[in-house]
């Protein structure tokens, strides 16, 4: 490739990270956060010490805690705005689109880096699920990349300084989502195989331990110390069709993006497969780590998928952002399937005796696949500015309208809401707190009497029955979560409803 096409791949690139960067910060508070971000802020608030949020975590949270221990101390910097609370998240997903780039360039070049970082700024599920929430999926993205990326160079090149970085990719994965464990149990299957097939020492498996170490005491002491287990998830059993369906979610529900994907994804494990039972031919280590990467698609979407819909159909994890481990895999195929399209058009005219179609099929290829990534890139756009306009759960609008009726700072007034996960106390701490308001005078946790509301923390002041009724107005959140039946009953017996607004998400009941 010639210096000066190097150039323009780079500045093209630049544009659209900058254009990413700007639309994804300008529009991310067009939506108000809602009730699993709020409780990313419950467990981080203000309030809180370091300690105190490792140890809800421990307690309480289905997660890892390595996202909430950045955003502990971004929290605290940072002014109102959900804009600004989301500059991490637009930033891990911006380095892993470069991690992403990075990792197809060591793979196929290039042009087909180029190809995945197109793909990446126009993937919906990053900028959706991760540029836009204040969870830890953007994280999860980044680091992904990052490992995906650190594995292909040691692997290529195994030197001191490639082992260093991928085992410290290693660590800070296996902090950030459980599902990071299962893709690098299968990188580890996979360094395992090289050994035993010499290409590779031994020396590739060091970079496990030190991960495993600082990871399996957390997972041991974490599920020992949780107050609700997987027995009983709120996530559906899944059906075999849902895990290509998973693969075509990541690729925005592009069907001819999912058509390459996993055609690429097969034929990749055809090649490495004729590569191993035919000696004659030469072993290509690209292909097998393209066949790794698809294999580790196949591997966590199965596991996962086996353990949802047989071993603990109550408990199934099967989500589909939870699969945001495997995003830069699929895209790193899609892009790998492109690449293989355009080369074989170079590669089928060069048989051809006439000079006009050795030039322009090529061409007419090239052309043809530069207009399909920009489609893409403009209807990816145009639907994520459309969607985020859309209402969802609208905590601001709520803590908006409470703060305008300027009751809840009154003796005789109480404010009721589910603090399950902590949704309640983000709720309270981002949009009064840290929005330069009191917090209201009487807040009631309406899940209490739930066992999986207990709290090691000091929770909001209970009120018997007795002293309920000396309260005149009673606010009820009802976005998310409701609260329990004997407190629904107590009202019902004692108070009028004057208010039952659902799109607000509020109940008002008065004397």
């Amino acid at each position: 490739m010639t210096e000066k096409k190097r150039r323009l791949y780079l500045y093209i690139e630049t544009i659209l990270l900058v254009w990413f960067a700007i639309f994804t910060f300008v529009n991310a508070d067009a939506q108000s956060l809602w009730a699993d971000e709020l409780s990313s802020i419950g467990y981080i608030r203000n309030g809180l010490s370091l300690k105190e949020m490792f140890q809800t975590y421990l307690y309480l949270d289905t997660n890892l805690p390595l996202y909430s221990a950045i955003l502990y101390f971004w929290y605290r910097i940072v002014p109102y705005g959900e804009q600004f609370l989301l500059i991490p998240s637009i930033l891990f997903c911006m380095g892993g689109i470069i991690f992403l780039a990075a990792a197809v360039k060591r793979l196929l070049g290039e042009r087909a880096s180029f190809i995945a970082f197109c793909l990446g700024c126009s993937s919906n599920a990053v900028i959706w699920q991760g540029a836009w929430e204040v969870r830890c999926y953007s994280l999860v993205f980044f680091l992904s990349a990052f490992a995906t990326w650190a594995y292909i160079n040691k692997t290529l090149h195994e030197n001191s300084k490639g082992l260093f970085v991928y085992g410290l990719a290693v660590v800070l994965f296996l902090w950030t989502h459980w599902f990071a464990c299962i893709l690098l149990a299968f990188y580890g299957l996979a360094d395992l195989y090289f050994i035993i097939r010499k290409k590779c020492s031994w020396k590739a498996l060091l970079c496990y331990p030190l991960g495993l170490l600082i990871y399996c005491p957390w997972l041991i002491v974490s599920f020992a110390s949780k107050s609700s287990e997987l027995q009983d998830f709120w996530a559906e059993v899944p059906q075999w069709k849902n895990m290509p369906w998973t693969i075509l979610f990541f690729l925005g529900g592009r069907r001819i993006l999912w058509y390459i994907c996993l055609v690429t994804g097969g034929v990749l494990c055809i090649k490495a497969v004729i590569s191993f039972f035919y000696k004659r031919m030469e072993r290509n280590v690209i292909i097998d780590l393209g066949c790794i990467c698809t294999l580790s698609i196949g591997w966590v979407i199965g596991l996962v998928f086996l353990y949802s819909a047989y071993l603990n159909p109550k408990g199934s994890l099967y989500v589909e952002r939870y699969f945001m481990v495997v995003a830069p895999q699929i895209l790193i195929i899609t892009a790998w399937g492109i690449e293989s399209l355009i080369a074989l058009a170079e590669k089928m005219v060069l048989h051809l005796n006439s000079d006009w179609v050795k030039k322009s099929v090529p061409v007419i290829v090239k052309s043809g696949v530069a207009l399909g990534l920009c489609f893409y890139f403009l209807i990816c756009y145009k639907e994520a500015y459309i969607s985020i306009r859309k209402p969802r759960q609208e905590f601001r609008y709520l803590s908006e309208y409470l703060i305008d009726k300027g009751t809840l700072w009154s003796n005789d007034t109480a404010l009721v809401g589910s603090n399950r996960y902590c949704a309640l106390d983000g709720f309270i701490d981002y949009y009064f707190v840290k929005r330069g308001y009191e917090e209201p005078v009487n807040i009631i946790d309406g899940k209490i009497n739930e066992e999986e509301e207990s709290r090691f923390y000091k929770n909001y002041k209970q009120f018997t029955e007795e002293e309920l009724l000396n309260f005149n107005r009673i606010y009820c959140l009802k976005i998310h979560m409701g609260y329990d039946d004997a407190l629904k009953e107590f009202l019902e017996e004692n108070y009028q409803l004057v208010l039952a607004d659902y799109d607000l998400g509020l109940e008002i009941w008065e004397k």
